[in-house]
């Protein structure tokens, strides 16, 4: 595997691990009225957006 199919890889790890989490956190935020948890949840799904473009934008 090379060095950019691998960065590759884990981006999309970590895309899926942010969607997941994001769609906890709205799911809870709903269910418990709880706006706090929304946000939390897409505050982390950006973070884990960023991660995966630093990423994949790493040349080593």
């Amino acid at each position: 595997m090379t060095l950019s199919a691998r960065n590759a890889a884990i981006a999309l790890g970590l895309v899926a691990i942010g969607i997941a989490i994001a769609a906890t956190g709205i799911y809870i935020g709903e269910t418990d009225d709880a706006p706090g948890a929304s946000l939390l949840g897409i505050l982390l799904l950006i973070v884990a957006w960023a991660l995966a473009v630093r990423t994949v934008r790493r040349k080593t």
